[in-house]
């Protein structure tokens, strides 16, 4: 379903929102959503001990 862009364009044109089509590629091709990691945020310290590091 929905493999081609002229079926996601008939649906746009039909007017459902491009969110909804996107989550019915998604569902009805059977593709398996990763969760991203988690990602930290380098923080700088002034602190001696970790420069000895």
């Amino acid at each position: 379903m929905l493999e081609t862009s002229k079926e996601r364009v008939k649906l746009l044109k039909a007017g459902i929102p491009g969110k909804r089509i996107e989550t019915m590629y998604i569902k009805f091709n059977n593709f398996k959503i990763v969760q991203k990691p988690v990602l930290f945020e380098l923080v700088e310290t002034k602190s001696k001990n970790i420069e000895k590091l």
